[in-house]
């Protein structure tokens, strides 16, 4: 099957699981300390808005998604993709930190977390899509950081 061509710069690094994946140079800080914190992750991107365009522009056949309302909603916000149980796991640990608090417990305010866990006949999707402004990238990476070695002094 063939994939589409990164359009984010990327880096390719071994998971917990010992599988190699690329994944976004701005974005690796953060897989990291999530790892760390034994989390699990299937996807993540810089800027899914951008990301979009980009692939929409090289291929010859439609996406199926990614119009321009998609892209231009989507533009400045990073992805990350969990499984549910790990996405309200990470949801509850930030809720915690000053940084992210507001940004997880309230929703639709300026620099706040945009939440996605569709619903099926059965429940709650397997999986969670987090979307939070490109710009807290750092601001995550460091507060994960600061979670992992506080995790690691306990032990």
């Amino acid at each position: 099957m063939a994939t589409d061509p990164p359009i984010h710069p990327r880096q390719t690094l071994i998971t917990p699981a010992g599988e190699h994946v690329d994944v976004d140079v701005d974005m690796v800080p953060v897989l990291g300390e999530l790892w760390r914190l034994g989390f699990t992750t299937t996807a993540c991107c810089q800027d899914v808005g951008e990301a979009t365009a980009g692939v929409r522009e090289q291929r010859n056949s439609p996406l199926g998604y990614g119009g321009d309302a998609f892209i231009d909603y989507h533009r400045g916000w990073a992805l990350l993709k969990l499984p549910t149980p790990d996405a309200f796991h990470l949801v509850a640990l930030l809720a915690e930190v000053p940084l992210f608090a507001d940004r997880v417990r309230n929703p639709w305010r300026p620099g706040s977390w945009r939440t996605n866990v569709p619903l099926e006949p059965s429940g709650l999707a397997d999986a969670a899509l987090l979307h939070f402004p490109s710009p807290q990238i750092p601001q995550l990476a460091e507060a994960l950081g600061v979670l992992s070695r506080h995790v690691g002094d306990a032990t």
